[in-house]
């Protein structure tokens, strides 16, 4: 299932790129100075409280660091 689970987070980092850029981006600066993918979906639910958003960020920063 590695490669659906790769398509999936490299969807909704395509999303974010398309609908939230300054999220995106964000994602990709906190991602090159060490941020974990729980980290960001942690901060992202707690910040928000929006889930999806928050599994949304998750996935797209695990497919930046290529987990």
């Amino acid at each position: 299932m590695k490669t659906l689970e790769a398509a999936l987070d490299a969807a909704s980092y395509e999303w974010l790129v398309s609908n939230l850029p300054d999220v995106a981006q964000a994602i990709e600066a906190e991602v090159a100075a060490g941020a974990k993918p729980g980290e960001i979906k942690t901060t992202v639910l707690r910040h928000t409280g929006r889930l999806e958003l928050a599994l949304r960020c998750e996935q797209a920063a695990r497919w930046l660091v290529g987990e």
